[in-house]
């Protein structure tokens, strides 16, 4: 057997960073225009735009409650000389795989490249750790008792 000549006659699979994207092979002229309009219509870009509905404005309590909870930050005052950051909301519209709603997903981040390092700020708190990191520190641990 010959293995095909054509990128058609080949089977391909999705690659694992793609399987958010959908291509319009599968899809009908009807289905692919339905589905285009789905995509352009869902998220919101603008906090304006997304306080006009109630399923953003439930997502962005949400998120609140989240940040709350966490103890992810506090509100303080401004020091004198102090330079404020801004903020961004960000809408996402979660998907399952026949195409219905999932979830309505919004994210409060931080607009942290207004800072310069040594002018903003001195020091960079990370908690975060590698899993190379854990490995070196209980091989370390092991081997010195």
């Amino acid at each position: 057997m010959s293995s095909p000549s054509s990128t058609e006659e080949r089977n391909r699979r999705v690659l694992v960073w793609m399987r958010d994207y959908t291509t319009r092979e599968c899809l009908s002229e009807e289905d692919n225009e339905a589905h285009l309009i789905v995509h352009a219509t869902t998220n919101p870009i603008h906090y304006e735009d997304a306080l006009k509905s109630e399923k953003w404005r439930h997502a962005m309590d949400l998120e609140i409650e989240a940040i709350n909870k966490n103890g992810t930050w506090e509100l303080t005052e401004l020091p004198e000389g102090g330079k404020k950051i801004g903020v961004k909301w960000i809408y996402k519209t979660k998907f399952i795989e026949n195409g219905d709603v999932d979830k309505y997903k919004a994210r409060l981040v931080v607009k942290g490249y207004t800072q310069q390092h040594g002018v903003d700020y001195t020091e960079v708190f990370a908690p975060v750790a590698r899993m190379e990191t854990i490995c070196l520190v209980v091989a370390l641990a092991a081997q010195r008792g």
